[in-house]
């Protein structure tokens, strides 16, 4: 029985790698490039970010893993964010108004851009929140991780694309 039990989570876990593989923009892609406005109004481009590893964070406000994640997710930032890396939260198919309160109340220093209309997560096959895509110094897709990233998780992605 504990066999069977033991194949039968091995089987749904590599079900579950191979489905997660096969969504969004495929590893070794190029990422597609996009133009976003910053809460400041500012137009910000994926390919301005070029030469540094680059985290695409897409969340919206209903998300129960992305509001616990939020500080968090601005402490580690503010460690690591000189270290050729940059973090993009992108925020899913909300208006301006829900980007600014969580930033306000997260106090996050990352940029954050508005998808409002929800064309950049549609082009990333974004389908659950919070989905991340990490790009290579190259502009191309390296990993894509659906759920909660953590610090020692963004460390080793920049250690690794780092030496490309």
């Amino acid at each position: 029985m504990k066999t069977t039990c033991w194949l039968g989570g091995l089987a749904a876990l590599l079900l579950f790698s191979c489905t997660e593989e096969q969504k969004g923009i495929p590893k070794g892609s190029l990422a597609p490039d996009f133009e976003a406005l910053d809460l400041q109004g500012i137009p910000r481009r994926l390919s301005d970010f070029k030469g540094k590893v680059v985290m695409l964070y897409f969340w919206a406000d209903w998300c129960p893993t992305c509001r616990k994640e939020f500080p968090e997710t601005q402490a580690y930032y503010q460690k690591i964010q000189n270290n050729n890396f940059e973090l993009l939260a992108i925020n899913v198919a909300q208006p301006s108004k829900v980007s600014r309160e969580f930033q306000q109340k997260y106090k996050a220093t990352f940029p954050m851009l508005l998808d409002t209309a929800g064309t950049i997560s549609r082009q990333y096959g974004v389908e659950e929140l919070p989905t991340n895509y990490f790009i290579d110094p190259q502009g191309k897709v390296a990993r894509r991780i659906v759920g909660w990233v953590g610090e020692q998780q963004v460390r080793v992605m920049i250690n690794q694309l780092s030496k490309k």
